[in-house]
């Protein structure tokens, strides 16, 4: 006996098991919390009829489709997925196909920088404890959620729909960054909040925890961030797109760096991808319901088989490797669904735009960094057979990298390695069969950003948005899929040296890990 798949229909939930009709199962519903023991909201034996086992999909106010199902028969267990893996086609109110722009151009920007770049894809961070509140104004909007009502703060949700619908008149499809940060982007500081939505281990007296990993472990902070997630993506994939068009989430920001991005306290690494699993697979469930082509992403930085900080700490830093690894085995076990990945291939030193000198990253499984230099392991890497989604690779976005320009005697050779760096970097990710997005952190240089010049424009206190002086960056990304694009290109070959050049555009990735006893080429 085996259940094959969950299906979520309008009215029921749909068990396919092969088993023959009449045969009699034992099901328990229970919340689907993280590192506890779960409430059983429901224990019930039915009976196989069809190949199936159907449940009502409400009890009630609340939607089963959120929850986990063991099935027994005879006592043991039944193996399958416990959570929901389909939907119905009439499910989602928005039908459509994953809207992928001709470009993987993605940026912030003014709306006249927008046009001039030709963008057609951005992204927006998104804070839940910015938006959400315990203690409710008059005018505040009330969203129903699963059988129980939450609280956004108007001013706030009416300030984001201003950027939702400025990127969509735009013609930019949005991709969000979903957070959970007490101190960062806006948070309100309302303590009744933090206390439920913040992860119970999040570290508070470690100066560097800027956000913490969303709560999987109670139901109070499970719900809260359901209905966060529910609510966004109802909002902003309608049809209409009233108040805008938004593609897919990332959840939270560089988890393998969970410390400082996604802050759970000290935690094992597989335990960490359980919970963090869990939040990405709800955040599926909650946007799926609305919209057909609503993706989620895994955030990671550029460490993959090893971390500066991991020896001293493992159970805050981990190996992006291991990262996937450990998701993928709590997949296996729990129900499939389609995760993809949100990667962050900065330059092996961030202060040096020059990635093409890098020096720890090779082309093998097993290298220590994935940067541009050698960002086509990680395709690689996704394509093998045990991480393909229903036989296909997970999608990629580069969601987050930039190229440093240095101040005062090197400015000008380190704005000229980042407008050759973009080039190169560019055509690279284009090539890649399964990447989708290519953003460039950031639009304007920030002053407060760890002593680094990442925009494509100079500061300037006075201008708006503090959009100053174009970098020779903005002509790169202005020029790729244009036709001025092969005179940029042969710039950037001549900058970086043509056999250099050609051969990082194409290089020989090694399908295993890296043989220790021999030097690998162009790596450390």
């Amino acid at each position: 006996m085996k259940i094959s798949k969950i299906i979520a229909a309008r009215g029921s939930i749909i068990l396919l098991i092969d088993e023959p009709d009449g045969a009699s199962v034992r099901i328990i519903e229970s919340a689907p919390l993280a590192g506890a023991e779960a409430p059983v909201l429901s224990d019930n034996t039915v009976s196989v009829s069809g190949g199936q086992i159907v449940l009502p999909r409400f009890a009630g106010r609340h939607d089963r489709l959120y929850s986990r199902f063991a099935v027994l028969n005879g006592g043991e267990s039944v193996p399958g997925p416990q959570f929901v893996t389909d939907f119905s086609e009439d499910v989602p109110s928005n039908r459509g196909e994953y809207p992928q722009p001709p470009t993987i151009k993605t940026l912030y920007g003014t709306e006249e920088d927008i046009r001039a770049l030709g963008l057609r894809q951005t992204m927006c961070n998104i804070n839940l404890p910015a938006l959400m509140t315990l203690s409710p104004a008059e005018d505040d909007i009330a969203y129903e959620h699963d059988g129980k009502t939450y609280y956004f703060l108007r001013e706030r949700i009416e300030k984001l729909d201003e950027t939702m619908i400025t990127a969509c008149r735009s013609g930019l499809l949005v991709t969000m960054i979903l957070l959970n940060s007490p101190r960062l982007f806006e948070s309100t500081g309302e303590k009744a909040l933090l206390d439920k939505c913040l992860h119970p281990g999040y570290d508070w007296n470690s100066p560097d925890a800027y956000i913490s990993a969303f709560n999987m472990r109670t139901e109070e902070g499970q719900g809260l961030f359901r209905a966060f997630v529910e609510f966004l993506a109802e909002r902003y994939t309608r049809s209409d797109e009233k108040y805008g068009r938004v593609a897919g989430a990332v959840i939270s920001n560089e988890v393998n760096s969970q410390y400082v991005w996604g802050n759970a306290g000290e935690m094992t690494v597989e335990d960490y991808a359980a919970e963090y699993l869990m939040a990405m697979r709800q955040a599926w469930l909650c946007g799926r319901k609305h919209c057909a082509y609503f993706r989620v992403y895994l955030s990671m930085d550029q460490h993959w088989c090893g971390s500066v900080h991991n020896p001293r700490f493992p159970l805050r830093y981990y190996e992006g490797r291991k990262v996937v690894e450990a998701l993928a085995a709590h997949e296996k076990a729990s129900g499939e669904f389609p995760w993809n990945m949100a990667y962050h291939p900065y330059p092996e030193d961030l202060r040096w735009p020059d990635f093409w000198h890098d020096r720890s990253p090779d082309f093998t499984f097993s290298t220590p960094k994935i940067t541009f230099k050698n960002m086509e392991v990680l395709e690689a890497y996704l394509a093998q057979p045990h991480l393909l989604y229903r036989g296909q690779p997970r999608r990629i976005i580069f969601s987050e990298q930039g190229f440093n320009s240095q101040s005062g005697a090197l400015q000008s050779l380190t704005e000229r390695m980042a407008e050759a760096g973009y080039v190169l970097a560019y055509l690279k990710a284009r090539q890649m069969k399964t990447v989708d997005m290519m953003m460039h952190h950031a639009y304007v240089d920030n002053p407060h950003e760890f002593g680094l010049n990442l925009g494509i424009r100079r500061w300037d206190e006075n201008a708006p948005r503090h959009a100053g002086e174009k970098k020779p960056i903005y002509y790169a990304v202005q020029d790729m899929d244009t036709p001025a694009e092969p005179a940029r290109i042969e710039k950037a070959r001549a900058f970086i040296g043509d056999e250099l050049f050609d051969y990082l555009l194409n290089p020989p990735v090694l399908h295993s890990d890296r043989d220790r006893t021999k030097d690998s080429e162009f790596g450390a």
